[in-house]
């Protein structure tokens, strides 16, 4: 476990997208493609804006990545909270990659069926390989959900089975897809991007308080083999214990 810790979201963006570009250019030295698993909500939306700019845009082979979602939500591409249409309109818009190295959950199906396609996907990328993604990007919600792993969900019993689960969300009274922890794990690299004091309470339990997966779901990332990134700003990481974030 590292963390990188900066003075503000601004030099935090700045920092990750390099460290993200520097990663995909040596991982390519060695293989084919590079896989990149990417979140949704708001924090994310600076980074892929940042990737899709000309600092790094240039920088990066597009048509070497594959790219995933680590979870999306069950509305309409169009939909503003589709995580997928966010990203599109972020980074993919912008950069030069084939429509074919772009794996989208579906929402046009029942959630059920979407998440059975999805695993089948990964299923054929992965059944051979050492690891799985060569880089997954997670965010942290204030309850300390993951992904689409929210706290007391029934989906948490099943994290060492199925690779892609769909899930309702009571609170938001809808249907999500989301990858598990027994794919996500096995990863090479995991980073959780996270800024703002309103995530320092709850990012201090994830680390430094009790196992709890089943009330701070984001407890069960826990890289098999790979390494796990923290990449925060001083407002996010103000709680942290100090031998933590050092």
């Amino acid at each position: 476990m590292r963390f990188h810790i900066y003075k503000n979201k601004e030099k935090l963006r700045e920092k990750l997208a390099k460290w993200v570009s520097d990663l995909i250019n040596e991982t390519l030295q060695n293989q084919e493609y590079f896989t990149l698993a990417l979140s949704g909500g708001e924090t994310p939306k600076i980074l892929f804006k940042t990737l899709a700019s000309s600092s790094y845009n240039e920088k990066i082979n597009w048509n070497k990545i594959k790219i995933f979602w680590g979870d999306e939500r069950a509305v309409p591409f169009t939909d503003e909270r589709n995580n997928a249409g966010m990203a599109y309109k972020t980074l993919i818009d912008h950069i030069n990659i084939p429509a074919s190295n772009i794996n989208v959950m579906r929402t046009d199906i029942e959630p059920v069926f979407a998440a059975l396609e999805y695993e089948k996907i990964l299923h054929n990328y992965f059944d051979h390989t050492p690891h799985s993604f060569d880089l997954v990007l997670l965010g942290l919600g204030d309850d300390g959900h993951t992904l689409s792993l929210f706290p007391g969900s029934a989906i948490l019993h099943d994290e060492n089975k199925n690779w892609v689960n769909a899930v309702y969300n009571e609170q938001q009274k809808m249907y999500r897809i989301t990858l598990m922890p027994s794919i996500v794990n096995r990863s090479s690299n995991i980073v959780f991007m996270i800024d703002g004091e309103k995530k320092s309470t709850v990012l201090a339990k994830v680390i430094d308080g009790n196992y709890i997966p089943f009330e701070l779901p984001a407890q069960l990332i826990k890289p098999e083999k790979g390494k796990l990134h923290w990449f925060l700003d001083e407002d996010a990481a103000k709680n942290l214990n100090a031998k933590n974030s050092n």
